[in-house]
């Protein structure tokens, strides 16, 4: 049956983080925004929804943003064009490149702010800030009807909320919008501010000051650089870090681009990964980077063995390091171990961490800018603790 006006039908995600699936369709359109895996699902199995969208036949897939909850499942889904915004589709194939696997070569790309139609449906993009780079909010329009679904964002991170907000449309039929921290009484402070509170740890002493963060996470990456240079500091970024943060390009720091920026491998390349970390020409190994203690360092739990090594050739003891992603992840094995273990060595360890989701106050805010007559919570489950889509 044809429909004379746009319709919403939310699959997955309203009383669930992570995994957004929400159908649009007008007439004979139908559109599927989001295809991605559950944060707390098997990667290798799919779920029953999961498959029943895999095998329905859409006009096509669009996604806000690259993370595995949201894109996930992109490369199985053959059938229709999966559309996604530039910077997202380059940091998807740097991320292939780095795992060696094929990226989906039914991707198209839109633009910020520029509209587009698939079928009867018009789309418009609007960039957002999320802790994934080339974040949108997706506008969809027909038959008189209107619907921003904000994917994942946040107001307070390095790009300025007023942009945004300025384009948004001021009176929109029905706002599907994240509620990650809702319910959580959560105050979120800024990436400047977590900036120059790194600042102030960095400036502390000239011992190494090590960084886990998700290496995705790019304007969290641009944080601790920045926090870096202002504390004289050489920055070390792990080789899929670097390849990341050179996917993203501009003005993310990167080895070559930026001349205080270094790449460096945890253990031997080959092949593939060995060319990519080849081709920069800032680049260093164990021996050279042992020779000055006065640097920040990107690393991860697969690291361990690295950073012992690194041991050997230094004194630890004394240097840091800044706990920058969600706090549930310390209960993993490897991560437990991880940090166990840099605190042997004379590590201190420092929680240093930012939301990368609305606060109660940003949702607010924009319930107020586009004065929506209806409003639908997703990405929530009140009462429980909640990952930051594991950034």
């Amino acid at each position: 049956m044809k429909q004379n006006e746009l319709d919403c039908n939310i699959l997955r995600g309203q009383y669930k983080i992570g995994g957004n699936l929400i159908e649009f369709s007008y007439g004979e359109t139908k559109i599927l925004a989001e295809l991605g895996k559950e944060l707390d699902g098997c990667e290798d199995t799919l779920s029953d929804m999961e498959k029943q969208v895999l095998h329905t036949e859409y006009d096509a897939v669009i996604i806000s943003h690259y993370h595995a909850d949201h894109a996930g499942l992109i490369g199985q889904k053959h059938d229709c064009p999966v559309y996604m915004g530039q910077g997202t589709r380059n940091i998807l194939e740097a991320m292939c490149l780095y795992a060696n696997t094929a990226c989906p070569d039914n991707i198209k790309c839109y633009e910020n702010a520029k509209p587009f139609y698939i079928g009867n449906i018009k789309v418009t993009p609007f960039l957002c800030d999320h802790s994934a780079f080339d974040s949108y909010m997706l506008l969809f329009e027909a038959g008189g009807k209107s619907c921003i679904y904000t994917g994942d964002f946040r107001f307070h991170g390095r790009k300025p909320k007023e942009s945004l907000l300025n384009k948004l449309p001021k009176d929109v039929d029905v706002l599907i919008h994240e509620g990650t921290n809702l319910g959580q009484n959560k105050q979120c402070f800024s990436e400047r501010e977590l900036e120059n509170k790194a600042v102030t740890i960095m400036k502390k002493s000239d011992k190494p000051v090590f960084v886990f963060q998700s290496g995705s996470n790019i304007d969290r990456l641009v944080s601790f650089y920045r926090a870096s240079k202002r504390s004289g500091r050489i920055f070390y970024e792990d080789c899929y870090t670097a390849l990341l943060a050179t996917a993203a390009g501009g003005k993310i720091p990167h080895p070559d681009a930026f001349n205080d920026v270094y790449a460096f491998t945890p253990k031997r390349l080959k092949e593939e990964r060995a060319e990519m970390l080849l081709r920069y020409k800032n680049k260093r190994g164990l021996q050279r980077i042992a020779l000055n203690g006065k640097y920040t360092m990107t690393v991860r739990p697969s690291m361990l063995g690295y950073v012992k090594k690194l041991s050997e050739k230094m004194d630890l003891k004394g240097s840091t390091l800044i706990y920058s992603i969600w706090s549930g992840y310390k209960e993993k094995p490897d991560v437990e171990k991880f940090l166990t273990e840099l605190s042997a060595m004379g590590a201190q360890i420092i929680t240093l961490h930012t939301s990368g989701h609305a606060s109660a106050e940003d949702i607010e805010l924009l319930k107020k800018t586009v004065c929506a007559k209806e409003g639908i919570c997703v990405h929530t489950e009140q009462g429980k603790a909640i990952p930051d889509s594991k950034n």
